[in-house]
């Protein structure tokens, strides 16, 4: 089960959160929520394959998704979350959270 949150909130032309992740967690221990501009890590391709490296789970928020006239179809790693089960990943299934 991850221990570790990470809140992705930069698109991959601002930031690569790839490196933080691997500093403070193990693959197995990570889960990635992408936030706002962080979904974008989720649609392009070189950015999407380094962060399902490095982190277990990953799950990208849908309405920022469609914000950015994206559909779960687009996604190259990952799945489409509601707020409720980003929450309940935060809340009951991580024991730390770690803004990137």
């Amino acid at each position: 089960m991850p221990r570790t949150a990470f809140m992705v909130l930069k698109s991959p032309l601002e930031q690569d959160p790839t490196h933080t992740v691997k500093r403070f967690a193990d693959r197995q221990e990570a889960s990635a929520v992408l936030l706002e501009d962080g979904v974008f890590h989720a649609t392009v391709a070189g950015a999407a394959e380094r962060l399902g490296e490095v982190a277990h789970e990953v799950l990208v928020c849908r309405e920022d998704l469609e914000a950015r006239g994206f559909a779960a179809g687009d996604l190259k790693v990952g799945a489409q979350a509601e707020y409720s089960d980003i929450i309940d990943l935060i809340m009951e299934r991580t024991e730390r959270t770690v803004t990137v």
